[in-house]
């Protein structure tokens, strides 16, 4: 009988391995598809040059990632950070110098810009949603937007990216602007944490040869322990063992399970007995997302020559936001995008050359008509993934997270879960992934012991 078995052989499943093999434990890893990853997969293009189809961005405080970049002697490289970022707001363009030819953030005014902004975030949403919260505070509301950037946001040179990228956005910020004011500018407008994710200074980094090489050479060292086209069908557990079922019939019998899917796969999958019913009811609530991620190649970036970093975002179009992730400097040009949410279900319902002209109509707002030639067109539509159901990560209702989503991770006799949606921390990035496996793991370890 097995000590551990693992459903799953993305960056949880794999950094669970991992420690508990090095702990001396009997452990198996179980994937349903030819490829480790789950979320973080490779394409090739023609000419050899790679796109990374799904999870890519290391940011700050990712500690965790980068000690698996470190270990694998694999190296990272940066976003572009010449040319200037394109903002697309009601019909008019306009350039913005690009974060990089300014003064770096260091880790603190990062967080503290990352914190700033998701509570603008929050309180825009507040105010779109609760009519009664806005009408009870609309005194509050009033007051001075600067005064609340200098008492939400600590550092200064958080307060002056804030002020940039938001200046960028929607205009010159006027001395009379009220929070109000800019509350409603935030719900009508282009999205600010991806202009402040291409453009503040927030030093994203992706490795070089893709994410995807990390999970390869993950799996290359837990060798036989990745079992692959392993298809788990169901999953029968008592107090002291569980048996998983394979869609080949076979039975494997283990001590512990850790299940590394989604909230909304890993309920799906039959239990016996059936898994509490309040967990059904709150992975009942956290849909997962609905991304689809695009590339336009072009025989060369040409957003370069006329000095644009190739990074954009927009308050309109199918794909409203770009980067440029070109792998060389010669090599031909990688213009990546998104559909998301609402064009992201219709579009999937439609054709690949439906979401080809999206994209590229998209573009051609932003550069003009240098961009409506692209040389091929590739993109990963993870809502029809069998074993992935959607990307990047679930969506916690309002209030969901807060209320139930600590005790997803909870064990449920013999049975366990990992992975970026149950992480206590960087919940829903390749981060939360990695900690959510060394705490699981560490859990089964001390239950083994």
């Amino acid at each position: 009988m097995l000590d551990c078995a693992i459903i799953g052989g993305g960056l949880a499943g794999l950094t669970a391995a991992l420690d508990l093999v090095k702990r001396g434990l009997d452990v198996v890893v179980l994937e349903a598809r030819d490829r480790v990853g789950g979320r973080i997969e490779n394409g090739i293009l023609d000419d050899g040059q790679y796109v990374e189809l799904g999870g890519q961005w290391i940011g700050a405080g990712h500690d965790a990632v980068q000690e698996l970049v470190d270990r694998y002697g694999l190296q990272t490289v940066t976003l572009p950070n010449k040319g200037h970022l394109v903002v697309r707001l009601r019909g008019q363009n306009l350039e913005v110098p690009s974060a990089g030819e300014g003064p770096a953030l260091s880790p603190f005014e990062v967080s503290d810009l990352g914190q700033g902004l998701l509570r603008l975030r929050r309180l825009a949403q507040r105010l779109r949603d609760d009519r009664a919260w806005s009408a009870a505070n609309d005194a509050w509301l009033r007051q001075d937007l600067r005064r609340w950037i200098k008492t939400n946001l600590r550092t200064q040179g958080a307060q002056l990216r804030f002020i940039e990228v938001y200046t960028a956005a929607f205009g010159p910020m006027s001395r009379t602007a009220t929070l109000l004011e800019g509350l409603h500018q935030v719900n009508s407008g282009p999205d600010l944490e991806s202009m402040l994710a291409s453009n503040g200074g927030l030093n994203q980094r992706r490795v070089e040869g893709g994410m995807y090489e990390v999970c390869r050479a993950m799996a290359e060292e837990l060798g036989e322990v990745v079992q692959y086209g392993a298809v788990v069908d169901s999953v029968e557990h008592d107090d002291r063992s569980a048996t998983l079922v394979l869609a080949d019939g076979t039975r494997i019998q283990t001590r512990q399970v850790i299940s590394t899917l989604p909230p909304k796969l890993a309920t799906r999958l039959p239990h016996e007995p059936p898994l509490p019913e309040w967990r059904l009811e709150t992975t009942g609530k956290v849909p997962a997302g609905n991304v689809i991620k695009a590339f336009l190649v072009y025989e060369k970036p040409f957003w370069r020559e006329k000095g644009l970093s190739g990074q954009s975002s927009a308050d309109e179009g199918a794909v409203r936001v770009t980067f440029d992730s070109t792998t060389g400097e010669n090599e031909r040009g990688l213009l990546m995008g998104f559909f998301e949410g609402a064009d992201a279900d219709s579009l999937s319902k439609r054709s690949i050359s439906l979401r080809q002209r999206s994209f590229v109509e998209s573009v051609i707002r932003t550069f003009g008509d240098v961009a409506s030639k692209p040389i091929d067109y590739i993109e990963r539509d993870w809502s029809t993934e069998k074993f992935t159901g959607g990307c990047h990560g679930a969506h916690f209702a309002p209030g969901v997270w807060t209320a139930n989503g600590p005790v997803l991770s909870e064990p449920v006799g013999v049975l366990h879960w990992a992975g970026a949606e149950y992480a206590s921390r960087f919940n829903g990035y390749m981060e939360g992934a990695v900690r959510s496996g060394r705490e699981t793991a560490a859990v089964v370890a001390r239950n083994s012991a």
